[in-house]
């Protein structure tokens, strides 16, 4: 990552915690992250909220560096989070680089893109109908994966799409429910 690149509106700061490889200071970007994105929702200001989204995705999420590429998943999940009922406009982008990394050598990057993932499809909801084709097959490739968090993630995010797919997307997740938790 060329540390001399402009990230804007992402904030130095934030560019830095999210290359971090301690996950508590990549949290902490992601809430930077969350804030950023509910002030660019209040000012209805589209062509920054897509910037972002594109930078997490191209720059971090897709990286070759993987505490980036952590980075990038969580910062996803945050803008998802702080778009709220908007996330809808912003699936195709906000999912594409979080499947990616499905495929990811790193049994821990699956995961937060597990988690990444689940955080992005409870938010959505079922906005999210429209994908799950793709959703599907992402799913169905980390169903037998050898690593048991892996595994676990995508069985709550299994069992996610199978409660918007049966029940109606507002009975399946209280807000207050936990996702899954970081390995």
């Amino acid at each position: 990552m060329n540390p001399e690149k402009d990230f804007a509106p992402l904030t130095p700061n934030i560019v830095r915690a999210l290359n971090d490889k301690l996950y508590e200071k990549r949290k902490v970007a992601a809430l930077e992250i969350e804030k950023l994105v509910r002030e660019f929702v209040a000012q209805n200001n589209t062509v920054q909220i897509k910037h972002v989204i594109q930078t997490l995705s191209q720059e971090f999420a897709l990286s070759q560096h993987p505490h980036s590429r952590k980075g990038g998943l969580i910062g996803l999940a945050a803008c998802s989070i702080a778009l709220g009922k908007d996330s809808g406009l912003y699936l195709k982008e906000l999912i594409e680089p979080v499947l990616t990394c499905f495929n990811d050598a790193d049994s821990r990057l699956r995961y937060y893109a597990c988690e990444a993932l689940y955080n992005i499809v409870k938010v959505a909801r079922g906005a999210v109908l429209p994908h799950f084709n793709v959703l599907f097959d992402g799913l169905s490739k980390l169903a037998a994966d050898p690593d048991p968090n892996v595994k676990s993630g995508s069985e709550l995010l299994d069992r996610l799409l199978k409660c918007i797919l049966s029940a109606g997307p507002s009975a399946c997740v209280r807000r207050d429910a936990p996702g899954p938790s970081p390995a």
